[in-house]
């Protein structure tokens, strides 16, 4: 069974349970942060070195406030996020979680790092960023669904297996021990490959993955859940929300090209699966109204 509890960790593990952890760049770039993104989301997992200017995040209870100078790995927490007109910001978006989509780390609350504190997280963070602008230019959320080369592939998870190794360093460094899983049944390993290999744009048969794994579909569902917490089917759908949600607000694309490519055959059926999911409608979820202010609010501040 999933081991959910931060501190409950072992300290090590065989070295072919660390193989179920995946790891993946989402988007690195410099600049400005990137207008009309009003909404947070806490996946996939965003850090910011605030180079200039400050940062506010808002959620349900409380009010955060961050000035330049430190990495900030924000909570998981959803909410909404105010960059002030002056900020520089080196944003990362990746993902470092099990298949079960656990974290791992444990991202209850936001960290603040001074930057002097990690220069090998910059320098590396600053290479994956002059990287990705050089061989995808213009590259947005979608960079995971972008072409590129066998030496691009290895060059980006280079890149990213050092900066995830100085990340854990850092979080390790606040106290954190990462999150385990134990050893994955080799057929739900197989499973999870799978799954995560196939297109979002082709539909889900249980029999035919049930099948390449050697398995009857109430077995492997069954083997699924005890494991991973939830069905084959829960775990595809996760996969299309989590695309569905970050290509929607995080991304310029159209609604109907975002449709296509998650599979949906007309933009109205998409609207109501994202309805469903998320509570809105595409354009609404897009171009949300002014959130009230958080309740109870408190601010903390992180200056040099």
């Amino acid at each position: 069974m999933p081991n959910h509890s931060p501190y409950l960790s072992p300290p090590s593990e065989p070295v072919q349970n660390w193989n179920d952890l995946r790891a993946q760049l989402t988007w690195v770039y410099e600049g400005p942060p990137r207008p009309g993104l009003n909404r947070y989301w806490g996946t996939p997992s965003p850090a910011w070195l605030l180079r200039r200017g400050t940062v506010t995040l808002t959620f349900a209870s409380r009010k955060e406030t961050y000035t330049s100078g430190y990495w900030i790995f924000p909570c998981k927490e959803n909410g909404r996020q105010h960059f002030s007109p002056n900020a520089e910001i080196l944003s990362v978006r990746f993902v470092a979680e099990w298949p079960t989509g656990e974290p791992l780390f444990d991202r209850t609350r936001t960290h603040a790092i001074p930057v002097a504190k990690v220069p090998k997280l910059t320098r590396i963070a600053e290479r994956m960023a002059r990287m990705v602008g050089r061989e995808f230019p213009g590259v947005q959320n979608e960079l995971p669904t972008r072409s590129g080369s066998l030496r691009n592939h290895f060059e980006i998870q280079r890149l990213l297996c050092g900066w995830i190794l100085c990340y854990a360093d850092a979080m390790e460094e606040q106290g954190l021990i990462p999150h385990t899983i134990g050893q994955l049944d080799p057929r739900v390993r197989q499973a999870v490959h799978i799954l995560e290999t196939r297109p979002l744009n082709q539909p889900l048969r249980e029999r035919e993955l049930a099948k390449k794994v050697g398995l009857c579909v109430s077995h492997l569902n069954k083997l699924f859940f005890s494991t991973l917490g939830k069905t084959p089917n829960e775990y595809w759908e996760r996969k299309k929300e989590h695309s569905a949600r970050v290509a929607l607000l995080e991304s310029r694309r159209s609604s109907k090209s975002i449709a296509y490519d998650l599979g949906f055959k007309s933009l109205s059926h998409f609207s109501l699966w994202v309805k469903k999911k998320f509570g809105q409608p595409p354009r609404a979820l897009r171009n949300p109204p002014a959130s009230a202010p958080a309740k109870s609010a408190r601010t903390k501040k992180k200056r040099r």
